[in-house]
């Protein structure tokens, strides 16, 4: 896959694996912990979204920016602390979400991102 037009390359954010880390010096959690960071990797083009996940085998989820009809945002208490987050993407062509990001570091910055691509695309300023 090419690396032209990458607007932006996210993995979780450490703190969405808090606990683990508390509990490192059990050493199993700092190897999950370790496991479920490489196991999401969420990019946003100038044109598509995509998002890999699973760590031994990948599952690659790609979807037009011009394809987003709802992107939703989730953050629990714990969340907002450390300004972290869920993005939830849905297009008309899915039931629910097409493509779920959990833990994402600043996602309020990334969703305003997709907005503002989704808006090029279209070629308002709605």
């Amino acid at each position: 896959m090419t690396e032209e037009g990458l607007l932006l390359e996210v993995r979780p954010s450490w703190w969405n694996f808090f606990w683990h880390l508390l509990f490192a010096w059990l050493i199993v959690p700092l190897i999950i912990a370790l496991v479920k960071r490489s196991s999401l990797l969420f990019r946003i083009y100038d044109d598509r979204i995509v998002l890999e996940t699973g760590f031994l085998s990948k599952d690659v989820t790609e979807v037009f920016i011009a394809d987003v009809r709802a992107i939703d945002l989730k953050q629990t208490f714990f969340q907002r602390i450390f300004k972290i987050g869920d993005i939830m993407i849905g297009t008309a062509g899915a039931d629910g979400y097409e493509q779920v990001a959990r833990g994402v570091p600043d996602p309020r910055a990334i969703k305003e991102l997709i907005i503002s691509q989704r808006r090029k695309m279209k070629g308002t300023n709605d």
